[in-house]
């Protein structure tokens, strides 16, 4: 069987993970009760000891309402509730200006669907980046524009 994710990967669920059963107010042992899993295996996935099953987001979303994007990508490690993403702000029009601002400078023009998608996707880079990633908003809008 091939894993899908690497140690790194797994340490930062586990955190994820425990900052859920902490905000919750549980013990491990509940927590892990109202999962449906052992407490050996829910410390094992809180220590980022194992891979989280499929079976495991499901639960979250399903018991605790937990956004299964945010437990894989983040950002942060505060827990984020479905359906309650919230935008930054303030990367959002960062990234708007730096796209923008490189438009103008190299004379060039995209068709609003496509400088849709532009924003979206280094919005999306740049929050699992955690910032402005200038060198790959560049490099995507010269292959974009």
């Amino acid at each position: 069987m091939s894993k899908l994710s690497n140690d790194d990967d797994n340490l930062i669920m586990g955190r994820r993970l425990m900052a859920i059963r902490v905000s919750s107010g549980l013990t491990q042992a509940d927590f892990a009760d109202k999962l449906s899993l052992s407490l050996r295996a829910y410390a094992n996935y809180e220590r980022g000891e194992r891979e989280m099953p499929t079976a495991l987001f499901k639960s979250l979303v399903d018991t605790f309402r937990i956004d299964p994007l945010w437990q894989l990508t983040g950002p942060g490690e505060d827990p984020v509730q479905f359906g309650k993403r919230v935008l930054d702000m303030d990367l959002m029009e960062g990234v708007i200006r730096l796209i923008e601002e490189w438009l103008v400078k190299h004379r060039r023009t995209l068709k609003p669907e496509k400088k849709a998608r532009v924003i979206r996707l280094g919005y999306e880079h740049c929050v699992a980046k955690g910032g402005i990633d200038t060198t790959h908003l560049r490099e995507m809008l010269s292959v974009a524009a």
